[in-house]
């Protein structure tokens, strides 16, 4: 039994609940449900991916002749700067409306947003398509990572909300591949067609995921208990009667009345009380996240290979699909193993491979490059490039594998029902607005410096796997449960 006090949040305990244990029933719906809210992802990461090769296009520069470096990065950074609103906003639709509408609002906002990219032929009309579109990225962020971490049964929660980020990795490099298949059109579809992919993404995902279904700790929260034990029984796909379906529910209903006796949530319980060391937990992983360089390099790893020798548009843009296929493949590894492993050791892990390998190129730039009068990075060693392309492979490998992940599902697991959608919300704005930050800063580094910005990215890849030793691990146990962890 656990109690909890407005205010501080201190915990009364009759008994420790046993680790959680493995749910019966098939998985198959849980897997389909989560596999279609995952698409959100798909499309997230496309767009990143499709961004970065659309603006080195040639016809893209040629339709767009005034959109010079700043205007490129103001472009990048509103879609930035939008999602993290978008992300802020979320949690009063998560609340309101439900994580299920929030994830169908995010994608025709989206789809509002592409469309005016593909018919716009000015910049006007494309940073506003930017805007809207980043607004309805940063909804996707918080709402799908919410719905999976309450539909999922304990022992493969890491997994189904994983999903988001594999999905989101996968879109990446298919953008990348889309991007370079259209760089061969001599007319403006080389860089709309990758657009209207998208346009036609959102809209079909907007369209199924009416098919989803509610979940089920939200119904209980808005007094819906009938139909929350029906979605339970469906998830599980075991009888409303099945004692452990009633069991399950149970423990959520005990736990969320409780919750919803205490009153209106407010956002200051985030910094009270257990919520605080939760809150922190999850700011310090969404700064990871951002401050490790991942954002800068997904959106000018065109570039970066440019700089390390790949002299062609299409070589560099064949490269960036390098680095988003090595993604990819941290992403299935980690699917596989987080709720074996756990989360804190593919979060070590990862972080400090991250950190060698942004040293390691920062090395390699600083040892064989030097500046033309133009200000272009000239790379003098056949062997540095290539040791810099394949530690930019080894990095987004390691960042997929870790942080990409585990910034996404421990903020997704660890907030009571009162304060998830909020701390979630403000977790993941923190994210885009640091990686506006990342953003800005490498054409800045990059300018006076082909190394400053690896060694920037190294350094606080060092700082986060110092700080990540002491987040507690958290799988195994049950959303009801977490309560008890952290008021050790």
């Amino acid at each position: 039994m656990t109690h909890i006090e407005k205010g501080d949040h201190s915990i009364e305990e009759s008994h420790i609940s046993p680790p959680a244990r493995k749910s019966h029933g098939r998985r198959r719906t849980v897997y389909i449900s989560g596999l279609l809210a995952a698409l959100g992802g798909f499309i997230c990461g496309y767009d990143t991916g499709a961004v970065a090769g659309i603006l080195s296009l040639p016809t893209f520069v040629a339709d767009f002749p005034d959109l010079n470096a700043y205007l490129k990065s103001v472009l990048l950074v509103m879609t930035l700067a939008l999602g993290g609103l978008g992300a802020l906003s979320s949690a009063y639709f998560c609340d309101k409306i439900g994580r299920k509408y929030s994830i169908i609002v995010s994608c025709f906002v989206f789809a509002v947003g592409v469309l005016m990219q593909v018919i716009g032929m000015k910049y006007g009309v494309l940073l506003a398509g930017r805007i809207i579109a980043g607004i309805g990225n940063g909804i996707i962020t918080n709402s799908i990572p919410l719905y999976h971490s309450e539909i999922a049964p304990a022992d493969i929660r890491g997994r189904l909300i994983s999903l988001y980020t594999v999905m989101k990795s996968f879109g990446t490099l298919i953008g990348y591949f889309v991007t370079y298949g259209t760089s061969f059109l001599v007319t403006s579809w080389g860089w709309r067609a990758p657009w209207l992919i998208e346009l036609l993404l959102c809209v079909g995902l907007g369209i199924f995921s009416f098919t989803l279904p509610f979940s089920p700790r939200w119904l209980i929260y808005q007094g819906r208990d009938e139909e929350s034990l029906q979605v339970l029984s469906d998830l599980r796909e075991a009888p409303i009667n099945d004692v452990n379906i009633q069991a399950e529910f149970n423990e959520i209903k005990q736990e969320l009345d409780y919750e919803r006796s205490l009153g209106q949530a407010t956002v200051w319980e985030l910094f009270q009380g257990t919520n605080r060391k939760r809150t922190l937990i999850s700011f310090t992983l969404a700064l990871g996240a951002a401050l490790t360089g991942t954002q800068a390099v997904r959106y000018f790893a065109p570039t970066v290979f440019k700089s390390a020798g790949l002299s062609s548009v299409s070589s560099s843009l064949v490269a960036t699909c390098g680095v988003g296929a090595f993604g990819f493949l941290g992403t299935l590894v980690t699917v596989t193993f987080l709720d074996r492993w756990g989360r804190k050791p593919i979060l070590l892990s990862g972080t400090w491979m991250m950190c060698i390998s942004m040293m390691m190129i920062g090395a390699m730039f600083q040892a064989f490059s030097h500046m033309d009068a133009q200000g272009n990075i000239i790379m003098t060693s056949v062997p540095a490039r290539n040791a810099i392309m394949a530690f930019l492979f080894i990095f987004s490998f390691c960042y997929s594998y870790s942080l990409g992940i585990v910034s996404f599902v421990v903020p997704s697991e660890i907030f009571n029902m009162r304060c998830r959608a909020k701390g979630c919300a403000l977790t993941f704005s923190i994210f885009w607005i640091f990686s506006i930050f990342t953003t800005l800063i490498m054409p800045v580094f990059s300018a006076h410096s082909a190394s400053a910005a690896y060694f920037f990215f190294g350094a606080c890849c060092f700082v986060a796997g110092v700080w990540y030793f002491f987040v507690p691990e958290s799988k195994d146990i049950t959303l009801e449960q977490m309560e008890q962890l952290f008021s050790k």
